[in-house]
Parts: C-alpha cells; structure tokens; sequence
C-alpha cells in the first residue's frame, strides 16, 4: 500500500511538473535583484540602508566586476547585493567565523526592508527576483571535507535545510519571484580539480589540504559527488515544495543550472571566451602574473584564480541570467505554484 502511495505521489508530482514547468523565470517587468550568497557574488555592499555600507568593488574575487554588477548594467534593475565573501548559509555549523545567509544577510535585508527613510525596500513583489548562490564553501574545506565526522562541520542535509529555510523567511517579507543557482562544478576549479585537469594540492585557500589528503583523484571526485548530490535534491526538492506541498503559494521557483553552463564553458570555451591568447579553462589568472595584465588576455581564462570564476564567466553568468529572466533561458527551469496559476 505504501508503495502504490509513493508511485501515486510521483505521478502526481510528474503531471504538476509538466503543467507548470517553463524554462525561463520570466518577469514582464523586471525592476529589482536581491541576492545572498559569497565571494561569487559579493560586490563589496552588504547593507542599503540609510546609505550603502561601501562603495562597488572593482576588485572582487573574480579580478574585476561581479555577475550580479553585470546584470544591473544590462537591463537598469536596482541592486541590493548582501552576498559576503567567504559566507555560508548557516554560520552556526562554520569551523570558522564566517557571514551566514541565515545570520547576517537576510536579517540585514530584513532591515533594510524596514527602514523608515527613503531608501529602504519597497519594491513590487512581481518586479522584483530573490536569487540565492551559496554552497561554495559549505561544500569546502573544514566543512564537508573532513577527516571526521565528529568535526564541528555541518553536513549536507543541514546546509540545504538551511535554503529552503531562508526562502520560508523571504516569502514571509513578501519575496514571490525565486532564483536558486545551483553548485558550481567546483571539481573542474584548479582547487579541486583532476591532476591532469590543473589540479592542484594546497592552494591559496586551502593551504593545509595535504593534511586532509595529497590524493589529488580522491579529493576532485569527493567534490565532484557532493556537488552532484546536492543539484540533484534541488532538482527533486525544488518541483516537490512549490508544486505539491504548496509551500510557496502564489509564485514562481527557478533552479539557474549554472553548473551545466560553467560545464560547457570548460568543455566548449571557444563558444564563450574570446580573450586574444589561446582559451584556458585549467589554469587561472592570478597564475600567469604579468602575462595577464591586459583584460584582452584575461578575457581567455575562465578562472581568475585556484577557485573562483573569471570576470569573463561573470558576465557570461550575467547574461543568461537576464535572457531567462527575458523568457529566453536555456540553462534554467521555472516552476509555478498550483495557487499562483489558477
């Protein structure tokens, strides 16, 4: 009986699915971003309210600008940028201190939104995209890497009960547009990746990763796992809340698979570099030194450094996200609750 009740569920789940699955999180008027996340997207502003806390970076993590900067400049959309380099998404399980999604950057957006003066949040909830990318260093050193499990590091299962979570708390503020960008294929970053592939033991931030393993293989395929485990929930869980559960009624969820684009940007580079020395997508900026002085060159790297995204990717990233936002995305998958198209 149970099991004809799990197939019955499944099927359901499937036909929702049909019905409501587009492949672009299309918003008629697109007129605000709001995101959380780390060094992947972090701008340099972490709070909008009475006045920025900083001003735009021009030296992020990525050697230059932002994906989220990218796409401000694309379409004119207001930016409210709380992604922190080096965050997680619950700072309670971080071996070190570290920004949480769950501690500081939605509480400071929840803040912002409640601001008296004339720069807080007040933007219509159907102009407006709440997109979360974190994971990177869930997934990394001293947290899913570990030599124990009786580590203080938190595990899987918590990180994505974590997002799931933050969304329940963004609904509650009114948030009815949803972005999740999934994991990055870390195993192809120079941090993580094959030996033969640019692969490298103790890089710049993970120093003493010889003491967890100097098994290059074992460590690339470790990420590789984790990172297919955790895409692969979102793929299930996502479709699951939104369409059977209901659990956000009256809007729409998106999985932006980055981790497909990025994969094709290191398979196919040629479709999507276009710096003036041969394509790179093994080795990284910060390795050639003077070499890559000149944005000409840079612009043929896919990464800028062991672990992070070129500004190249950046707008790469930028760009598909505004065409599916545009009702022409390739790399996406949106779902509408039952609630909201009836």
């Amino acid at each position: 009986m149970r099991v004809v009740r799990i197939c019955l569920l499944l099927q359901q789940l499937s036909v929702l699915a049909l019905a409501a699955l587009t492949g672009s999180a299309t918003l008629s008027n697109f007129s605000s971003l709001v995101i959380f996340g780390d060094s992947y997207t972090d701008d340099g502003i972490h709070a909008y309210t009475p006045e920025p806390d900083a001003n735009l970076t021009t030296d992020s993590p990525d050697g230059g600008r932002p994906w989220s900067e990218y796409i401000q400049q694309y379409t004119g959309v207001k930016l409210y940028d709380y992604a922190v380099s080096g965050a997680v998404c619950d700072a309670v399980f971080s071996p070190s201190v570290r920004s949480g999604v769950k501690q500081n950057q939605v509480p400071q957006f929840l803040a912002d939104q409640a601001y008296g003066g004339n720069a807080s949040l007040v933007d219509a909830a159907d102009e407006t995209i709440y997109a979360i990318w974190i994971g990177t260093n869930d997934l990394g050193p001293g947290k899913s890497h570990r030599k124990t499990v009786s580590d203080a590091a938190s595990p899987i299962v918590d990180y994505i009960h974590c997002i799931y979570e933050q969304l329940d708390v963004l609904y509650a503020a009114g948030a009815r547009n949803f972005v999740l960008l999934n994991i990055a294929p870390l195993n192809f970053a120079p941090m993580y990746a094959l030996a033969e592939n640019g692969g490298v033991i103790d890089s710049h931030y993970w120093l003493n990763e010889d003491q967890y393993s100097t098994n290059v293989t074992l460590v690339s395929e470790k990420m590789r796992e984790y990172v297919a485990l955790v895409n692969q929930v979102y793929d299930y869980q996502s479709p699951f809340q939104i369409l059977v559960s209901d659990r956000y009624p009256a809007s729409t969820f998106t999985i932006y698979n980055v981790h497909d684009l990025l994969s094709d940007i290191w398979h196919n580079p040629s479709d999507y570099l276009n710096g003036t020395v041969p394509y790179n997508v093994t080795s990284y900026i910060t390795a050639c030194g003077s070499a890559c002085d000149s944005d000409a060159v840079r612009d043929s790297y896919m990464w800028y450094d062991s672990l992070h995204p070129s500004e190249q990717t950046d707008r790469i990233l930028a760009r598909e996200f505004v065409n599916m936002v545009d009702g022409n995305g390739t790399w996406s998958q949106t779902w509408t609750s039952p609630s909201a198209s009836s």
